[in-house]
């Protein structure tokens, strides 16, 4: 996994000063030189005082424990105590790729990788809405838990579907470059709060999972996509994953930042349920550790989910099925 690339922070949150983050059980220091995003590992050779306490002067990296300075590619390029500057022949920080993309600062815990995200670009015309958290949870579990529609009718009755109206709607599963699409054509009006506030005109949905733990929902009217959701799960450290949403929508007689802002505190409260709902799995998980899941057909994403963070070929198996929502 430290082949993939993962955002570790919105742009906006990068400054002036250095900022720690964890990212796939390591600690990384990330600030921004004049040659652009630097990510290194947070810990001084010298003394191992954390780098992220320090401060940049003159675009370098300086320890605030004895002022040693480390330029972008990790060479030692000055100890105060010396009296002169040095000019070292090698590298003693490790020095991780770093890319600001989308809003986001993206890292990959490898030296000189190229940035090629898996996924799609956002749509280019459309303002970006993005938002960051933490989930505490089986990663596996969250990526699911927001790929999966059969939840949202009883975890969020009433916000996103309801319980009591359900729909037959049929599901398409096909490959995709990298990863695994669902198409759901549902055949009638979405329940719940936002389905009435936004999704009337839906006429079909799209979940898709994509290499670096990406999930992009997608939602389609006669006149084009609607609203697209993209989250992005990114282990840190133990069970805390960041977790990132960004959203679009289609220009229309509302104004895009009055929808944002109608539909964000239904999002909110949803999220909430996720989050407390992923907790639960994970504390019952470490309880009852021998029990073996049980799965159906339904499940559609799960196997693609394990095979991505095993680092196995997806083998997509293509077919269509229907199911009650």
């Amino acid at each position: 996994m430290e082949n993939y690339w993962y955002p570790i922070a919105l742009a906006k949150e990068l400054k002036k000063a250095p900022k720690c983050y964890y990212l796939l059980n390591q600690k990384i220091v990330v600030y921004r030189s004049p040659h652009g995003i630097v990510a290194q590992k947070d810990s001084c050779p010298h003394r191992k005082f954390p780098l992220s306490a320090g401060k940049i002067v003159n675009g370098r990296l300086q320890c605030g424990y004895h002022g040693w300075e480390f330029d972008d590619k990790g060479f030692l390029t000055e100890v105060p105590g010396m009296g002169t500057q040095l000019n070292s022949k090698c590298s003693m920080l490790n020095t991780y790729s770093a890319q600001e993309y989308e809003d986001l600062i993206w890292v990959c815990l490898e030296e000189n990788v190229a940035f090629k995200p898996y996924q799609k670009d956002l749509l280019k015309d459309r303002k970006l809405y993005s938002f960051k958290t933490t989930i505490i949870g089986d990663t596996a579990d969250i990526l699911e838990n927001f790929l999966d529609p059969l939840h949202t009718a009883f975890l969020h009755d009433g916000i996103i579907r309801s319980k009591g109206k359900r729909n037959l709607t049929h599901a398409e599963i096909r490959a995709i470059p990298h990863g695994v699409e669902a198409k759901y054509t549902e055949e009638s009006n979405q329940t719940g709060l936002i389905g009435n506030l936004f999704g009337r005109n839906i006429t079909h949905s799209f979940g898709r999972l994509t290499k670096g733990n990406i999930i992009d929902l997608e939602f389609h009217s006669k006149n084009g996509i609607d609203m697209t959701n993209r989250f992005i799960i990114v282990p840190t450290q133990g069970d805390e994953n960041l977790f990132f949403s960004q959203i679009t929508f289609r220009k229309t007689f509302l104004p895009i930042w009055f929808k944002y802002a109608v539909v964000s505190p239904f999002f909110y409260i949803a999220l909430q349920q996720d989050k407390k709902g992923i907790k639960q799995q994970l504390d019952n998980k470490h309880h009852f550790k021998e029990d073996k899941l049980r799965s159906t057909y339904l499940d559609i994403m799960k196997p693609y989910i394990d095979r991505m963070l095993n680092q196995e070929e997806l083998k997509v198996i293509e077919k269509d099925i229907e199911m009650h929502l």
